[in-house]
Parts: structure tokens; sequence; C-alpha cells
């Protein structure tokens, strides 16, 4: 057996293959008779950012009461839809901004049992206080095997990463950032990442940002800009920033090199050549989510969701009931599976949790490995 055959089999025998079959199970047959619970969760912890992105309003939002981690508790403690969450997402607005951000993470690992992996995201703009609530955070989570996943945002090197971010010197800060977060690695086991989010500005310096990336042993995660009503509330941003006719064939030849780097661990390679089928076929969207079936999201003002990409369902503060109540409404149910599966989801295009999906969904990924076809 060849060097290349030994690390395909480690790499087999590192899987945890208990999850890949309950997960299997539960999206190929246990969601066919019943509803599943939530074991991906999303928070957004505040709506107050220090960027001022041109893909992005969050940071024009009016301002309003955020829960404290006094409310989150008073909120989750009695409700039992927070006890499968496997996976939690940390995010914002722009989360370091919350001095408490370690004592509410801090909360959410106590509060639900099952979970085994956080991410979070940031912009990078407050390198030592980042940094210091990184360590806080994997000082709490290492003793109990939870993994910690960190995106650090960086849409082009240099004046192009200011420009998107609307900040002067913002890229100097997030790369300080990003050393600091790579030493702190030397000490801690947890995964570090760059997001770069694909539009007509930086469209033709990705290749180029991924190369100055990887020689700095960082990876690069690509996602196309994407415009919701919800959440970034940035419809009227589209005509600024979205692709142009003239973007076609340096978009589609930029997603038909990510989607031929086919890999049994590389599951982007799915995801891209399904983006490649939408936005060069107008097909619509094959990549699973596990949103659809099995998520949530909530924000700091009481919002529920089962996607951020779509409309709230819910406020709990609003309506005086609990998000398990909320998310298991036989009303929401219905827009679930007849309007936002049928209806928004096969035009979507954004990348989040896909990698989660095809975990589970995993029929579907072993047929594109063997005859690149993601349909």
């Amino acid at each position: 057996m060849d060097g290349n055959g030994k690390l395909t089999l480690q790499k087999l025998a590192s899987l945890d293959w208990g999850k890949l079959a309950a997960g299997t199970f539960d999206y190929n047959v246990r969601s066919h008779f019943q509803t599943l619970p939530p074991k991906v969760l999303q928070v957004i912890t505040n709506y107050r950012c220090n960027s001022r992105c041109a893909m992005c309003n969050i940071w024009q939002l009016p301002h309003k009461h955020e829960l404290s981690v006094t409310e989150f508790r008073a909120l989750m403690d009695p409700d039992p839809i927070f006890d499968g969450v496997e996976q939690l997402t940390v995010a914002g607005g722009e989360s370091s901004l919350r001095t408490d951000l370690a004592e509410l993470v801090t909360y959410f690992v106590e509060r639900m049992p099952k979970l085994w992996a956080i991410s979070t995201v940031t912009n990078g703009f407050l390198p030592k206080r980042i940094l210091e609530q990184t360590e806080a955070v994997l000082k709490i989570i290492a003793p109990r095997g939870i993994k910690l996943s960190m995106s650090v945002s960086l849409d082009g090197i240099g004046t192009m990463h200011d420009r998107v971010r609307g900040i002067p010197g913002g890229f100097d800060k997030t790369v300080e950032t990003l050393t600091g977060l790579q030493e702190l690695q030397q000490r801690y086991d947890f995964w570090l990442g760059t997001g770069y989010v694909v539009m007509h500005e930086n469209l033709r310096h990705a290749l180029e940002f991924r190369a100055w990336a990887q020689k700095r042993g960082l990876n690069v995660g690509f996602q196309l800009v994407g415009f919701h009503e919800s959440y970034l509330s940035n419809l009227d941003r589209q005509n600024d920033v979205d692709f142009r006719p003239e973007d076609r064939d340096e978009l589609i030849g930029l997603m038909t090199r990510l989607a031929s780097e086919r890999a049994w661990r590389n599951l982007s390679a799915f995801y891209w050549s399904d983006m490649v089928r939408m936005y060069r076929d107008g097909a619509p969207r094959s990549t699973p989510c596990p949103f659809t079936l099995e998520g949530l999201a909530l924000d700091v003002y009481g919002d529920v969701f089962y996607c951020l990409s779509t409309p709230r369902i819910g406020n709990f503060l609003e309506e005086k009931r609990s998000v398990g109540e909320i998310y298991y409404d036989p009303k929401n149910l219905r827009y679930r599976s007849e309007e936002m599966r049928k209806r928004i989801c096969p035009g979507c295009n954004s990348a989040c949790g896909t990698e989660i999906a095809l975990k589970k969904d995993v029929k579907q990924y072993v047929k594109f490995m063997l005859t690149g076809d993601t349909r």
C-alpha cells in the first residue's frame, strides 16, 4: 500500500463512525416519521459591530436591550429544547464586543450536556480582547473535550480588506489577531481559519488571497455573498456588491477550481460543484443543510429562526412562549417543510453548516466522490 493509501485509511479510521451512522439514520429514516430535535444551534450574542462592511447592514441596526447571562439562564434552564444540542455557533454582530462573552460561553457549555463543538466568527479588530476571550473559552472547553473552530474574517490583502470592511488599518489589526491565535495554537488544540466573502469587489483576488493565507499556514473558507431581509438586512446593498454579468466567467472559473479539489476530507468540494450548477445552469441547490431538519437559531432580542437566512418564526419575549414551543409549533413546522424547503432553500447559496449535513447525508457525498455528480 502506498503512502496515500495509508493516509486515507488513517483518515477513515479517525472518523466518528457512531455519529455518522446516527446522523445518516436521522436524515434518511427518522426525519420521515418525526420532527428531529435541534442538534445545531446558532446564537447571535449581539448586533453591535465595529466593522462597516460593504455587504452587511448589521452595524447600522438600532440597538436594543441584549439578554444578559442571567436572562439566558432563565430562558434556557427550564427548556428541554437545548438538551440535545451538539454543535453551537456563537456569533454577532461582533461577539467579542460582549465583555461577558467567556461567561456566556461557560453557561452554554454547562447547559448543553451533549455539546462537542463550538464555532465562532470574529473580524479580528480587537486583538488583545479577542486573544484573552479565546484563551478563557479554551480553558473552559478543553477539559471537557469540546472542540473550538474559529474563523477570522479577511476579504483581501491590505487595502482590499480595508475597503470591504470599511475600516482603515483593519487588515493590520486582523493579521495581528491571527498571529496571536496561531501562537495560542501552540498551547491549545483548536481549528483556525479565515473567512472570505466573495463579491464583485474582491472576486478576482480570491485565489491570490488563498495563496497568501496558505503561506502563513491558514485555512481559507470562501463564502459567496448573499442577501437576506432577516439577519444581515442587506437587500439594499445588492446592486453595489453582488456579482455582475461581466463577472460570470471569473466566478464560474473560481467555483469550478474549488469544486475540482475533490477529496474524502474536503467536503466543501461538493458545495462548490453544486454552486457551479446553480450559477451556471440555474439549477436548484442540492447541497444538504442541517437547518432544514435539525437547526435552530436565536438572538439576544428574543427572535427565533429555523435559519438566519429566513424570516423569524417567533419571539420568546413577545409571545411568552419557550423556544421549544416555538420550534415545535405545527404552523412553523409546516412553514419549514412547505415554504422554506421548497421555495427558499433551493435558491440559497450559503455554505453554513453544509459539512455537518454532508457528514450525515453521507450517501449523497459518496455518490459525488465516485461520480462528481451532486444531484
